[in-house]
């Protein structure tokens, strides 16, 4: 495998991983969403890609080519760049101050859409076990430098698995969309590359047409795999935030709350949900 020391000013990778927004990256020793040592790794294109913050700096080991490598954890994108578009504004700018190197990573489209799909009604370590226990079913472990690697399953390995299979890991009723979802991929057309080349608001709709997928999963297929910056993904706990934050932003109805927060933030909004909902789910917007 290649070794690249990565650029890792403006970059916290603890922070990048362990925010809540990827379920296909794993922590070498111990568990994504616990503390451990900043060790980490994924599949992409079938390769691994093993990422360590070290004393020389942050060192990706893989068989993929560098500019992949730095697509995939956000590092392709000015950070300092990226928040000089967004109003002034004081809740983002304490959102900034305390969790300044967060980066937007890019999952692989599948893993990251069956992932959201485990999503609701979930909170983010259980949606993270399903991802692995269906790895470790349906998926391949693999032994690479040492490590014991679980690579998600692929479409046709995925396509083996029953509702009942899937209930059995503990996935209840989304299992159903799992299922029915991966029939889609299979006999249709959809192809996440025709989506990735759409507008923001056609490629959410096209993302509507899979099994179970509403506006709040398509909107993280988009932001996580898909590398629309402007999508802002709105759960409970986003709306709440909106609500006593942004009150003039605030609407029961998805589509016009997202359009309110994408005019607001503009092209990345997503990174102000990011920074924003990290920040609430940490407790610094409250002091």
């Amino acid at each position: 495998m290649e070794r690249y020391v990565l650029d890792d000013e403006d970059f916290d990778l603890e922070l990048t991983m362990t925010c809540g927004q990827t379920f296909c990256w794993h922590r070498v020793a111990g568990t994504l969403y616990e503390d451990g040592e900043p060790h980490f790794y994924t599949f992409r294109k079938n390769k691994p890609i093993i990422i360590e913050d070290t004393d020389e700096g942050l060192v990706a080991r893989t068989e993929l080519p560098r500019e992949e490598v730095e697509e995939a954890v956000g590092l392709d994108r000015d950070l300092q760049e990226i928040f000089s578009t967004f109003p002034d504004d004081r809740k983002l700018e304490k959102a900034r101050e305390e969790l300044w190197g967060l980066r937007i990573i890019q999952d692989e489209f599948f893993p990251c859409l069956i992932s959201y799909l485990c999503s609701p009604q979930m909170r983010i370590p259980r949606i993270k076990e399903m991802h692995n226990k269906m790895a470790e079913k349906f998926g391949e472990t693999r032994m690479i430098d040492g490590i014991e690697m679980r690579r998600f399953p692929t479409l046709e390995e995925l396509a083996e698995a029953s509702e009942d299979d899937l209930r059995d890991l503990g996935i209840g009723y989304r299992a159903k969309y799992i299922v029915e979802t991966v029939k889609i991929l299979q006999e249709t057309d959809f192809d996440p590359e025709e989506v990735r080349g759409m507008e923001y608001e056609e490629a959410r709709e096209e993302m509507k047409n899979l099994y179970g997928v509403g506006d709040k999963v398509a909107d993280c297929v988009l932001l996580f795999s898909l590398g629309f910056y402007e999508a802002y993904p709105i759960d409970t706990w986003a709306s709440q935030l909106i609500e006593e934050q942004y009150p003039e932003l605030f609407s029961d109805d998805y589509e016009e709350i997202s359009k309110n927060v994408r005019e607001y933030f503009g092209e990345d909004a997503g990174y102000a949900q990011e920074y924003l909902f990290h920040a609430a789910r940490k407790g610094i917007l409250e002091t």
